[in-house]
């Protein structure tokens, strides 16, 4: 539902359909029970109800990331276990996986026992994620997306340390992706997901010129008709000028809410 949508950019919509519902940006979840994969244990985790195009307008989107990550309930944690993936992922981890993940998870603990999983901060739970998804051969891009989401909720703590620390890995492999010409993401994202980190680690001269590259390299990918090509390439371009603005402005995104 989420996976290939949270890691490109919202921005690729069309406009009408990101400015849809601006008076009322609500969202919604039901709770719902599920048999950990790994040990069994009935757990009962959050999902989505509803929501809109504009989550993609608000703030998070400097950081280009968009809800659901930006929320705690997105990442379940079994009680028993302690098995945390992100919400869409949680029915179809690997089988064969299993015996490595029951293992990795021998050695984790938390704090507390806690009756629902919300209880646990979100970046604990994805201190246990990233244990766990280590075992799933995930590429590049994935890492990328997670390294940014692990900022923007250190940050949400106020431990600015540890989220300019997962920023910067997430700009080390962006820095791999742009140079390896990796095509899993299109390099129009690349280089404005460059940008973005360098904004959130202080480097504003060097975010300032990824961010005009990205105006020049065209929205292309494999899988996108002529239409969508031209739909991305002037909606990433908008948002774009806007970051450059924000940036040079009074009111840069690193210094606004998230």
């Amino acid at each position: 539902m989420f996976r290939r949508e949270f890691i490109a950019l919202g921005l690729a919509l069309p406009l009408a359909a990101r400015s849809i519902s601006a008076s009322t940006p609500a969202t919604t979840w039901f709770p719902k029970e599920f048999d950990c994969p790994v040990c069994e244990t009935k757990n009962t985790y959050m999902v989505v109800g509803s929501y809109g195009s504009y989550i993609y307008s608000w703030p998070s989107k400097y950081q280009l990331i968009y809800w659901p990550v930006t929320v705690g309930n997105t990442f379940y944690l079994c009680k028993k276990c302690h098995l945390s993936v992100f919400m869409w992922d949680h029915d179809d981890l690997p089988k064969y996986k299993i015996p490595a993940m029951k293992k990795t998870l021998s050695g984790v603990t938390v704090e507390k026992k806690f009756e629902e999983y919300t209880e646990v901060p979100v970046f604990k739970r994805l201190e246990i994620v990233e244990k766990v998804y280590g075992h799933l051969d995930k590429d590049d891009a994935f890492w990328n997306f997670f390294y940014r989401i692990k900022g923007y909720h250190f940050q949400d703590v106020e431990d600015m340390e540890s989220a300019s620390a997962a920023r910067k890995k997430a700009l080390e492999i962006v820095t791999k992706m742009i140079a390896a010409k990796d095509d899993s993401v299109a390099a129009k994202e690349l280089w404005a997901i460059s940008g973005a980190m360098k904004h959130f680690t202080m480097q504003d001269k060097a975010a300032l010129e990824d961010l005009n590259k990205a105006m020049t390299v065209k929205y292309d990918g494999p899988d996108l008709t002529e239409e969508e090509k031209s739909i991305g390439e002037t909606n990433i371009n908008s948002f774009l000028v806007d970051y450059i603005n924000r940036i040079n402005g009074a009111n840069p995104p690193r210094d606004s809410d998230q």
